[in-house]
């Protein structure tokens, strides 16, 4: 059976800041404080979808 959910071009809150959170705990560079252009893409992305 089909999903009755409506798809969106954005995944939810959620799961971007999931993705944001993983990736700043897993990036060697993040963890030493600095800022990554993968955090910053990720920060901007669920920026975009908490509006």
């Amino acid at each position: 059976m089909a999903s009755t959910r409506q798809r969106t071009g954005f995944p939810p809150p959620e799961r971007a800041y999931l993705a944001y959170l993983g990736h700043t705990l897993a990036c060697a560079t993040c963890r030493t404080g600095a800022q990554c252009a993968t955090v910053i893409r990720l920060g901007r992305a669920w920026k975009k979808v908490r509006r």
